[in-house]
């Protein structure tokens, strides 16, 4: 059977950490089970199997006949399972520590449960930097998996495709296997006698090797009907079985595969698959890129297709953040978890807040998925907490965020605030101890390539309303997009916001930050106090012609699985709260002014199209007076009882 082409089938199947409960009960019941049973039908067709830690916790507690399934196909010698890291991150995002102690995790989960240790690995996102080869070997992994396109991107022919490849960093050897992006677009899309009839006409000995998402078996949109109802996956098994039996396709498990024949060295780029380095260029960016790539599809004489890529996994922190500043933290915690002695209990919610989905976006809403990406921040403060004991007060001055320039950290027995000068002394990070929360971490309204139209030069400005997408979507956003980060007490003089520079005096519990614009200075004072942040503006000049302040606060409640759409601003006898049903942490802003919210939506790609995600509430405060000074106190609680529509008891998180 050596002569024949060879199939290596590959399926891989994951759910965020604390993606919403009702989302992967949905993919057990119309995917994950039927693939099982569908594929148990057909005892002799191989697969190699992942599911991410995250997901296999998910089932034993939710859906153990998912596993009894699994663990079937396993015993019977159907199922090679891949291994990975255990909550699915992005490996090139963590310290080298956290990568070993994810994958070895992984690995003994499965050999625990299945009896099976993995030799090869599922990268995540494939997302490759060179140095993986080294961190991978080191972890006992033989093999991972990457998309076709980053080899061509170094320069391998599409001749050479079909075999089994090695790279090398600091004398570490991985092997490589080129997943097929043809067949990722056509598999389960295209007829199987079509797919089965492509595969055949392959030279003898070809590797094809398809590796994708499982969900794409049921729980994508319309899938659940072609796949299962249909009888997609039902007739693509019995034509490659028959196939098979005739002698004409070698069907493999991907270990097999890489086990096979001498490897071809290659050197490979900081790379991910096509679609992904795409999205990670900045919006003006990507909108050209796409154009051009589209003008490339219709016509490529000289064949550069190949090397006209995107940005890295990385590029998403440059192009939001809020990505960037979560991925500072967690390599933060990360260091304080180890400085304690790797804590088992701390280590699990670190890892946990490692998961990769809140780090970026795509197709899918990623980042801009409250309850993914504040959970991540919950999992990591969880981490710090369990690890050391908090620091109770004093101000540290430090690179909090990776940006070259120094950040204020503000300590209290609540927790801390970080401020960035650079950034019109705005809070960036309120962060809760007794809430395990950080309570304005909002993602911005960014503007994306997909809420555009007609060439790069019809880019709007920062502060434009998105009214291109209304006309492409026929959803509109109904507010202007925002320029860079937003936090808590942004400052506004006359209605024009004061992201620019402060200067800063920093004091034994808190700071002064102060700045002047046309004739005008402002100095805010924040001092840390038992129960918040304490805010003092003075405006000056003062007196009845005085310039307006406005102080703008962000937040969003924490709310484990719910979507933000019930985010609202409650006032109260001593001001304002901003809740949420379901809330266990959330925000009061303390004092005497007037104030008027709105909440904050961004319109985000899923795979539905495109969708208003509510992002949290912006509160705007005006003092009651003309004399240019304002008092703000923005106080932590913990949500005791949140009812329908939040705003349930609170107590003041200590």
């Amino acid at each position: 059977m050596a002569e024949a082409p060879r199939l290596a089938l590959v399926v891989h199947f994951h759910q965020p950490v604390d993606n919403l409960e009702r989302v992967v009960e949905r993919a057990a019941r119309r995917c994950y089970l039927p693939f099982l049973e569908a594929i148990a039908a057909y005892p002799t067709v191989p697969f190699t199997l992942h599911y991410s830690g995250c997901l296999l916790a998910w089932l034993e507690r939710v859906a153990p006949v998912v596993l009894e399934r699994l663990r079937e196909r396993v015993g019977a010698g159907q199922v090679e399972l891949l291994g990975g890291a255990l909550e699915e991150p992005i490996l090139a995002s963590l310290p080298e520590p956290d990568r070993a102690a994810q994958i070895g995790r992984m690995a003994s989960l499965l050999e625990s449960w299945f009896g099976q240790r993995p030799e090869g690995l599922w990268l995540a996102e494939r997302v490759w930097e060179p140095d993986l080869a080294a961190s991978l070997s080191r972890s006992g992994v033989r093999y991972a998996i990457l998309d076709d396109t980053t080899l061509c991107a170094a320069g391998v022919e599409p001749g050479q495709l079909g075999q089994v490849f090695v790279t090398e960093h600091q004398g570490r050897t991985l092997r490589i296997l080129p997943a097929s992006r043809r067949l990722r677009y056509r598999i389960p899309y295209s007829p199987p006698k079509s797919v089965v009839g492509e595969l055949l006409a392959s030279p003898p000995g070809w590797l094809s090797l398809y590796a994708d998402d499982g969900e794409k078996f049921g729980e994508w949109p319309g899938t659940f009907r072609a796949v299962f109802e249909r009888r997609w996956l039902e007739r693509f098994l019995e034509r490659i079985q028959a196939e098979a039996d005739r002698g004409r396709l070698d069907l493999v498990r991907a270990g097999e595969a890489a086990r096979d024949g001498t490897p071809i060295p290659v050197q490979l780029p900081s790379s991910s698959y096509e679609e992904m380095m795409t999205w990670a260029l900045p919006t003006p960016a990507r909108h050209r890129l796409e154009l051009a790539s589209a003008r490339l599809a219709d016509s490529d004489p000289l064949q550069v297709a190949p090397y006209v890529r995107g940005a890295p996994w990385r590029g998403f922190l440059a192009k939001y953040p809020e990505v960037a500043r979560l991925q500072q933290q967690m390599v933060r915690v990360s260091a304080v978890v180890a400085s304690q002695g790797s804590p088992e209990a701390a280590v699990a919610e670190l890892h946990r807040g490692q998961c990769n989905c809140g780090y970026w976006h795509g197709t899918f809403g990623g980042a801009y998925l409250t309850f993914l990406r504040l959970g991540l921040w919950h999992h990591l403060i969880r981490a710090e907490r369990m690890a050391s004991r908090p620091r109770e007060w004093g101000v540290e001055v430090a690179d909090l965020d990776g940006d070259g320039l120094p950040e204020l950290r503000i300590f209290a027995p609540w927790g801390y605030a970080t401020v960035d000068p650079q950034l019109g002394g705005q809070v960036v990070e309120l962060v809760s101890w007794a809430a395990e929360a950080n309570l304005v971490a909002v993602m911005g309204r960014h503007l994306e390539a997909y809420h555009l139209e007609g060439p790069p030069a019809s880019l709007p400005t920062p502060g434009m309303e998105l009214a291109p997408l209304e006309a492409r979507s026929g959803v509109s956003a109904g507010q202007p997009f925002d320029h860079g980060e937003v936090g808590a007490l942004r400052d506004s003089v006359n209605g024009v916001p004061w992201d620019l520079p402060y200067e800063v005096e920093v004091l034994r519990r808190g700071a002064v930050l102060r700045a002047a614009r046309d004739g005008v200075c402002l100095t805010k004072q924040l001092t840390a106090t038992e129960a918040g942040l304490l805010a003092n503006y003075r405006l000056e000049p003062g007196g009845p012609a005085a310039a307006r302040l406005s102080v703008e606060v962000r937040a969003c409640p924490l709310a484990p699985g719910r979507k933000a759409d019930s985010a609202a601003a409650r006032s109260f006898r001593g001001g304002v709260r901003v809740v949420q049903a379901g809330s266990t942490g959330q925000l009061a802003v303390r004092g005497t002014f007037d104030h008027s919210w709105e909440r904050i939506v961004a319109v985000s790609s899923t795979l539905s199209g495109v969708e208003r995600l509510v992002q949290g509430v912006a509160v705007s405060v005006v003092p009651r007076t003309s004399r240019g000074e304002l008092e703000i106190e923005l106080v932590p609680e913990v949500a005791e009882a949140s009812t329908g529509r939040g705003g349930g008891v609170a107590r003041a998180a200590r």
